[in-house]
């Protein structure tokens, strides 16, 4: 196998050809190349900087090289020793190696100023199969940097490592997954997400699919910063959410926990819920009565992205609030109409690419209370949906 580094962005460079190496000795490998890379003629000089390791659990080689490039952009902002470890299926190793367990070593640099020096920072692969997969938490574990935190992206979220995810989750900090993945494994569906509500070793857990729903969650708690509105907030009675699905009947796992935030934070009990085809509808009861929420589907077209397109909320006494995303633009707009005015609010839509929402993840301390309490009513509400 030859798994290279594709760095994707002109601010990064590699400081050599990743090659196959003895794990025992990925150190001793690790010291020869900022030896090599120190000693180089003709080129500026080289800080080596490291504020913490990130491990990336990756399904396989595949995910694993798409995976590079991300982390090499994450660790522009977070200098990060990145660890992406896979399993190999049994059989002969395509780069020849008989070995259960290989590694590869790069170095990932960029220049903060420019005619500045480079700072660089260690990344490392590794791919294990057979019955030395059985030894990969305690490898990676002996790859950390001591003293420094340790964060885990289960970029995969598939069942399959889920007991490697276990083991390696007692030396770290913080769980990042991507419960948008889940929809992928229908099978294990519910036991997986299940595990965001219990985390292995009581550690810190973070969702990106909950991440993407900031700007919504945003636009819609500034409708109810005016004074005047927030009595409305109280009097919601109807949501009313367009979605543009990839595929007929996947599950809304973003959807579901936008409505799962709402109804945490307005402390609504659910009644009912039922579907039909890519239209949901449930019930609610709030403290002035009762609330529905309908969620419709249109197939996404070409030129669009799989994604929430618009929310709008009605109250009983006739007041709209609704948040839209601009077909052909990259800008929001929140539209608040009341009987006293008719607001519009438009924002530039936030960067949701993998490495964008990764580092937003990091540079964020401690558990999300919030996050907890929309989980827990969204996982109810899909339950309730079958």
């Amino acid at each position: 196998m030859n798994l290279r580094f594709q760095i994707m962005t002109e601010a990064v460079a590699n400081l050599g050809v990743p090659v196959p190496v003895d794990v025992a000795q990925i150190e001793q490998e690790l010291t020869s190349l900022w030896k090599s890379a120190s000693e180089r003629e003709g080129e500026g000089a080289v800080m080596r900087a490291c504020s913490c390791n990130l491990v990336a659990i990756a399904l396989d080689e595949k995910e694993a090289v798409s995976l590079a490039s991300v982390l090499a952009k994450v660790s522009e902002f977070h200098p990060c020793r990145s660890i992406i470890a896979y399993r190999e299926e049994n059989g002969e190793n395509p780069g020849g190696v008989n070995a259960g367990m290989r590694a590869w070593l790069s170095a990932q640099c960029f220049s903060p100023v420019a005619g500045g020096p480079q700072v660089c920072c260690e990344a490392i692969a590794i791919a294990a199969r057979g019955k030395a997969a059985g030894d990969l938490p305690n490898t990676l574990v002996s790859l950390l940097v001591p003293d420094l935190p340790a964060f885990v992206y289960w970029r995969s979220f598939k069942s399959l490592d889920q007991e490697l995810v276990n083991r390696i989750a007692h030396f770290s900090d913080l769980l990042i997954v991507d419960s948008h993945a889940s929809k992928e494994d229908l099978e294990n569906r519910e036991r997986i997400l299940d595990l965001l509500r219990n985390p292995p070793a009581g550690i810190s857990i973070r969702d990106l699919n909950w991440s993407r729903l900031t700007a919504w969650r945003d636009l819609i708690a500034q409708f109810f910063d005016v004074p005047s509105n927030r009595r409305h907030v109280w009097e919601i009675s109807e949501i009313e959410i367009c979605r543009a699905v990839a595929r007929p009947g996947n599950v809304p796992t973003r959807t579901l926990l936008l409505i799962g935030w709402l109804a945490a934070r307005l402390n609504w009990k659910q009644v009912s819920a039922e579907r039909n085809g890519d239209e949901w509808l449930s019930r609610w009861q709030s403290a002035s009565g009762d609330v529905v929420v309908r969620l419709t589907g249109s197939s996404a077209g070409a030129a669009q992205t799989a994604d929430i397109q618009s929310v709008r909320l009605r109250t009983r006494s006739g007041v709209t609030f609704s948040v839209t995303q601009e077909k052909g633009s990259s800008c929001m707009s929140a539209t608040s109409h009341t009987p006293a005015s008719v607001l519009v609010h438009t924002v530039p839509r936030d960067s949701m690419d993998e490495a964008t929402l990764l580092i937003r993840e990091l540079s964020i301390a401690g558990e999300d209370a919030g996050f907890q309490a929309a989980l827990a009513a969204a996982l109810k509400l899909e339950k309730a949906f079958r």
